[in-house]
């Protein structure tokens, strides 16, 4: 009996250690997770291909990796528990530039810091980066209209990007201009920066003035409705009144003959002139060179007068590397290459409006419509990217 009780026990003992083996060996049983990715808005599709997703167990320090779909879905089986969860891709140029019609690399991500996952399920993540673009010169009016009247000029700078823009800081200006064909020195000269004869600021603190992918600020020389006010001009083919004008130029660094203020428009801040003597802003209406930038200090940039010549004006020096963009715009056809007023690193070619006083304005064309918001060209050649426009239409298209 007693052998027979001894080998019960034993049995019993290993019948035991089996059971508790097996069920060590089973643990947690996986299920099935999907993180499903979407591009930032203002892209041209929401389906992220290619992308690599990171699930991090927080207690175990284990990754898994998985990559997109065509759907978007990265799929994966876990055992529950909580989780970080990471998201990124990089874009090529040609990637980026069929998704939001610009032609630049791009790396975006996507993070959740914790996640509980202890169900099927599925985590949806926007992946986010840096909006890419910037402004560019829409529209440019200069030339005036018959009875030899120019106050309806206007400037018109676009969001091209595909985020928020702030207007408040930025800084434009216009080179000399002239009638004839006239060589500038400075560029005759081999000079790569852009020479102001007058530059201009847009007021602000920071966020004052918000702008949108695909909206713009439009800058007159006089904030008025040109077509209609009386002290407008019936040929003027626009209004710049202020619900279609941001800012308006009032020049009033001659007290001997002051410029007309609109008080319901804001003025821009007039940083330097190189003459007192005229009575209002004048881009010229046979062109000139207009550029838009950025720059920290720009009471400090240099002031040169123009080589080879005898004349005592100076110009404000803006360094090429703060130039957002630019537009060489010339009295007429016969204008050639070599009296630009802009570098060709700044505008490879330039262009014209054909004629002064003939209310004609030089506007960007559109490359293409993502989710409704027009992409406009900028090739840095405004030979390609500008039109002739008789009928300017600020704010419009």
């Amino acid at each position: 009996m007693k052998t027979k009780f001894l080998l019960l026990i034993t049995l019993v003992t290993t019948s035991l250690f089996i059971s508790c083996s097996s069920d060590d060996d089973s643990g947690p049983v996986p299920i099935g997770y999907t993180v499903t990715l979407q591009y930032p808005e203002n892209f041209g599709s929401s389906l992220v291909e290619g992308a690599t997703v990171t699930v991090v167990n927080l207690t175990t320090n284990e990754e898994t990796f998985a990559t997109t779909n065509a759907t978007g879905a990265a799929t994966f089986e876990l055992t529950p528990g909580n989780y970080s969860v990471s998201a990124s891709i990089e874009l090529m140029e040609e990637d980026v530039e069929a998704l939001t019609g610009i032609y630049e690399s791009l790396f975006l991500n996507a993070t959740e810091a914790q996640v509980s996952i202890l169900d099927s399920g599925n985590l949806n993540l926007q992946l986010e980066g840096s909006s890419i673009g910037d402004w560019v010169i829409k529209e440019f009016y200069y030339a005036g209209v018959p009875s030899y009247y120019f106050y309806d000029g206007f400037i018109e700078i676009y969001n091209n990007s595909t985020g928020t823009l702030y207007a408040d800081g930025l800084l434009f200006g216009n080179t000399e201009f002239t009638s004839s064909n006239s060589t500038s020195g400075f560029i005759a000269s081999g000079e790569n920066d852009v020479y102001l004869s007058i530059m201009m600021q847009i007021p602000g603190g920071g966020t004052d003035y918000p702008v949108e992918p695909g909206e713009s600020i439009v800058i007159a020389i006089d904030g008025i409705d040109h077509k209609d006010d009386e002290n407008g001009n019936p040929n003027s083919p626009v209004n710049l009144g202020p619900s279609i004008a941001d800012f308006e130029v009032y020049f009033d660094v001659n007290p001997t003959t002051p410029d007309t203020d609109n008080p319901d428009v804001d003025n821009v801040n007039i940083l330097y002139a190189a003459t007192t003597t005229m009575f209002d802003y004048i881009p010229g209406v046979h062109g000139s060179g207009l550029v838009i930038f950025r720059n920290d200090a720009p009471d400090e940039l240099e002031r040169f007068t123009e080589p080879n010549t005898t004349s005592s004006r100076e110009y404000v020096r803006v360094p090429n590397g703060d130039i957002i963009d630019g537009l060489d715009a010339v009295g007429n056809e016969t204008v050639t290459a070599e009296y630009k007023r802009l570098p060709t690193s700044i505008d490879a070619g330039m262009n014209t409006v054909g004629d002064s006083y003939n209310g004609t304005s030089l506007r960007r064309l559109v490359k293409q419509e993502v989710e409704g918001r027009k992409v406009l060209l900028d090739t840095n050649n405004s030979t390609d990217d500008f039109e002739a426009n008789p009928t300017p239409n600020p704010k419009g298209w």
